[in-house]
Parts: C-alpha cells; structure tokens; sequence
C-alpha cells in the first residue's frame, strides 16, 4: 500500500540513519569514473604531460593522462622531440615551457642530467634501478629545484641478449643460459649483434664483463634489430627482456645477468607548483604498472595491427577498473 506525502516525509528523519550506510555503500559500488582527455579551450588549460615520441613512453603517459581527467583533473599528453633531460630543465628554468610534467625512463634521465653537471660523478655500469633513481634525485635537486619526482613506476625494465634457436644450438649455447655462458663468449666473436639504439656505449661493456667481442655492432630500434635476427641478418640483439616479439617467435633470451646495460623504471617529473595537486590515483597507477602491465601494455601496441598508445592506456585502464569503459564501446 502506498504511503501518503505526509507520511512518507514524517519517515524520512527516521530512517535516515538506517538508509544513509546503504546509499553510501551503493555510492561506493556505483563503478570507477570515466575519463576522456579534454578538446578545444579545455584542453588549453589541461595540465600537459610532455614525453618522448616513443609507442610504450607514450602508453604509459596515456595512462596517466586518462587516469588524472577521471579524477576531475584535465590533462594531455604531447610527444616531444627532445631528451628528457632538457625537458625537465626546461621546466624547472622557464615560467612556461608549455607543460607541467615530464615523462621519463631513469636511465637516459639520470645520464642527460649528468652530462649537463661538470661536478657528477658519471653513472657506473649496469647500475640498478635503485641507484638510478637515486641519481636521479640528486640530479633533480641540484639542476632543477622547481620539479618534483613523483613515485616511479614498479615494473622495473631489463635487457636480454636475444638469439634464435638454431644460432643457440649452432654455438652449443644452453637455452637457459645468461649472457656470461662460456660458449656464448667464445662464439661471440664471429656474432653480428644489434644494440637498442638508446643504450649508452655498451661495446666495451661487452668485452669486459662477457669477454665478447662481436664481429660487427650495429644500432636500431628493437622492432628493427627484432625483425633482423628472425630473418638472420644479424645473429644476436640486445633489447629489453619485456618485449612481445621474443615469446611470439620463440627466441632465446640470454639475461644480462651482470646487468651490463642497467635496469630503469618510467617516473613522472612534475612542476613543484602541481605536486600537492596530485589526485591520490597517480600513485595508484605507479603501483600497478609492474612487470606484469608493462608486457601486457607492449602487446597491445605491438606489430601493424596493434592499438595506438591511447587506446592500449584506455583498454588497459579499464580492465583494471580504474575508469569505466567508454559508451562507445561495442
């Protein structure tokens, strides 16, 4: 039967205390937010996130982007043609270099910071991604006082040393072996191995910690130095272990168990003046982008078919329930 208005206020007060813990529990399991990056005069007062024109960098940064617009807090990622240690120099020293946060891997960060630092000590061989990130730090404290560096990334990014089957077995390699393998060294000599072209000089690194001496470097992007061992171009390739394509074409991966080119880890440099200003779901995103994320992220935007960064940062911040999936969606 239903109740007259009167009545119905007359309940109202009464039951308030019963209804409230449930409106908030409903509130609470009404789903994440929604996202999409701001156009037109928004998107002009949209916080920039400034970043190297590279697929995964750009991913991630999208994921950034997307997750701080769902938090009510408008941003837009540019890919910039620049080191990333100019960009946070930039930052720090211009009033308006035209962004507010810079996306970074710590390697080429903490190496530009210091190149521009006659006093720095350089960065040793194979440092982990702790000593990175502290360099990193003090690097930041000296050179760019005005920035901040929020929580890095967890997913930590390693290299291997990748060969074919038939190349491990031609040279007796063990299939489960690490780069320091005897019977790598001594077939290295007569290698043609690619390099990713972002690692820093790592032919003597080669020669002192694996005794190897290949019989000609080359450098190229890892889709490039990929596609050259599959069609035995080149016999070896030193790329990130991440990598989709190794698993797709069952390569061998030789881990750089001396860690000769180092690990490195994705962290955001924000201007000081936004720090306080960060929604709490930016270190939320920092804790979920581990090891894991990050091959997940590289399948999605991998090969001629894969998606473009903002659609992977999109599929993937969804499947993490972090925003709601988008109406357009099928």
């Amino acid at each position: 039967m239903t109740s007259p208005p009167g009545r119905r206020s007359a309940l109202l007060p009464a039951l308030l205390p019963v209804l409230l813990p449930v409106l908030l529990v409903v509130s609470a399991c009404s789903g994440p937010p929604p996202a999409q990056e701001p156009t037109g005069e928004a998107a002009e007062r949209a916080w920039t996130i400034a970043v190297p024109d590279h697929g995964l960098d750009r991913t991630v940064a999208h994921i950034y982007s997307l997750a701080l617009n769902s938090r009510e807090t408008p941003a837009v990622v540019e890919p910039r043609d620049a080191d990333v240690g100019d960009l946070v120099l930039a930052m720090a020293e211009e009033q308006d270099p035209g962004y507010d946060m810079v996306l970074a891997r710590t390697l080429p960060l903490a190496e530009q910071l210091q190149a521009e630092d006659d006093t720095a000590e350089e960065v040793e061989p194979g440092p982990s991604a702790e000593e990175l990130l502290d360099v990193v730090e003090s690097q930041l404290e000296a050179q760019a006082p005005g920035t901040e560096l929020l929580e890095p990334a967890a997913a930590v990014l390693s290299n291997a040393m990748v060969i074919t089957t038939v190349t491990a077995e031609q040279h007796e390699i063990d299939l489960s072996a690490e780069a320091d393998d005897p019977a790598f060294a001594t077939a290295c000599d007569e290698l043609r191995i690619g390099i990713r072209q972002d690692l820093p000089d790592p032919e003597p690194l080669l020669e002192e910690l694996y005794d190897c001496e290949p019989e000609e470097v080359l450098t190229g992007t890892e889709a490039e130095l990929l596609h050259q061992v599959i069609t035995a171009e080149i016999d070896a390739a030193i790329i990130t272990d991440s990598h989709p394509g190794i698993l797709e074409h069952a390569l061998v991966a030789l881990q750089d168990g001396e860690q000769a080119f180092g690990e490195e880890q994705h962290v955001p440099v924000v201007h000081a003046g936004i720090s306080e200003e960060m929604p709490d779901v930016v270190d939320q995103i920092a804790a979920r982008l581990d090891d894991e994320a990050m091959v997940t992220l590289r399948q999605l935007i991998d090969g001629d078919d894969g998606l473009d960064p903002q659609e992977a940062a999109e599929y993937w911040l969804v499947e993490e329930n972090l925003i709601a999936e988008p109406e357009d969606w099928g």
